[in-house]
């Protein structure tokens, strides 16, 4: 009965003296930052086409994404401790080690006090607390590969609080142009513009609308209606002939009839067009000699 009393006194002992270790600690971790908090209130989008009046067929499209939100400016203070972290095991060697340098402790004060400070004295400190901390039975040496790093505290101070209205680009994103029943998808640039073509001399360029009302949506979210343009029936009306005259151009191109199509798109309005169809016929029939000439003798009447 005795032994038995004993063997579990000795059992809870060694539990309680095992268990009572302590991390080594090595340092702390202060910091201090800044952060920031941003909550998106409200968003909206604006269209702007240049030249602002629809007369010509051509136009230069700009998208801007106006955002306010609400930003929150933080000071963030966060306390960490480094601590080697305490295993029982390691001191049936570093208790030991501990005892066999502590004559070495003493060896190097005595050298530190006979060579007058020449040995710097962080030497025989450095054996002394590595003599100590080994024979500390509740207590590992400093091992940095295997340190822990633990949250002290973590305080958090606030320090303004604003609404900011910001304007950005709506760079690089699908735009889905419509009327009626035709759609076109553009992609804005790094500024977010774009070019819409109601009529050009490349058909691939071209948004023909199909109805008085051409609207502009995001593809990503078609229920957000960017613009909606109503176009009047006298524009309609002369963007179909125009589309008409160049197909018919097209179709016998001769230089008189360059003249005379130019000369009909400019009187309509659309005078880039054709300045356009101009240069790039006029390129094309370069080495048509009687089409070059015909051109100029149809302007010099003119």
């Amino acid at each position: 009965m005795k032994i038995t009393n004993f063997m579990i006194a000795l059992c809870a002992g060694s539990s309680l003296f095992f268990g009572s270790g302590c991390a080594n600690h090595l340092h702390n971790i202060d910091v201090v930052t800044q952060e920031n908090d941003r909550k998106i209130l409200s968003t909206k989008y604006e269209l702007k086409m240049t030249p602002e009046t629809i007369k010509d067929s051509s136009y230069h499209v700009e998208i801007q994404k106006l955002e306010s939100a609400e930003v929150k400016k933080f000071e963030v203070r966060t306390v960490k401790t480094i601590a080697t972290p305490y295993q029982w095991w390691r001191e049936f060697y570093e208790v030991p080690a501990g005892f066999c340098l502590l004559p070495v402790s003493l060896g190097s004060h005595l050298l530190f006090l006979f060579t007058f400070g020449i040995l710097p004295y962080d030497v025989p400190r450095s054996i002394n607390e590595l003599s100590f901390t080994g024979m500390n039975p509740a207590l590992n040496w400093e091992n940095a590969s295997r340190s822990e790093e633990n949250l002290v505290s973590l305080d958090r101070k606030m320090l303004s609080n604003a609404v900011e209205n910001i304007r950005v680009p709506l760079a690089k994103t699908n735009i889905v142009v419509r009327s009626g029943e035709r759609s076109k998808v553009l992609k804005t640039d790094d500024f977010g513009g774009v070019g819409l073509n109601f009529l050009a001399l490349n058909d691939k360029d071209t948004f023909f609308p199909m109805a008085r009302k051409v609207s502009f949506v995001l593809e990503d979210d078609k229920n957000t209606e960017l613009k909606r343009l109503i176009l009047t029936r006298d524009y309609l009306s002369k963007l179909t002939w125009a589309r008409t005259r160049i197909n018919a151009y097209k179709m016998n191109p001769t230089g008189q009839s360059l003249f005379d199509t130019v000369i009909y798109l400019e009187k309509n309005g659309f005078e880039q067009l054709g300045y356009m169809l101009e240069e790039s016929e006029l390129a094309r029939m370069a080495k048509d000699k009687k089409f070059q000439a015909d051109f100029k003798a149809a302007s010099t009447r003119r």
